[in-house]
């Protein structure tokens, strides 16, 4: 799965507005309602979606769209990696 895409499902999912659109430079309240409740419900989604586990350390590195994007991304090749060996 696309990282990207998948987060994008996610937003547009958790924000209940399919024409929303992402940029990897949004931050928590570039989005009406997006604060840190929304966070919480974001980033349970992405694991969900994904089939992955942030650790805490992760989290703490997630400061935008972006960011968020490069760790499920990470997170996925580790995981095809791990699976083809």
């Amino acid at each position: 799965m696309n990282a990207k895409k998948g987060v994008l499902k996610v937003f547009r999912e958790a924000f209940a507005n399919p024409e929303l659109e992402l940029t990897p430079a949004m931050v928590t309240g570039d989005i009406r309602g997006w604060d840190s409740f929304k966070n919480v419900e974001i980033l349970l989604a992405c694991e969900a979606e994904f089939e992955i586990r942030f650790r805490s350390k992760e989290i703490d590195r997630i400061r935008s769209i972006g960011d968020l994007i490069d760790i499920c991304d990470e997170k996925l090749t580790a995981k095809t990696i791990s699976k083809n060996q």
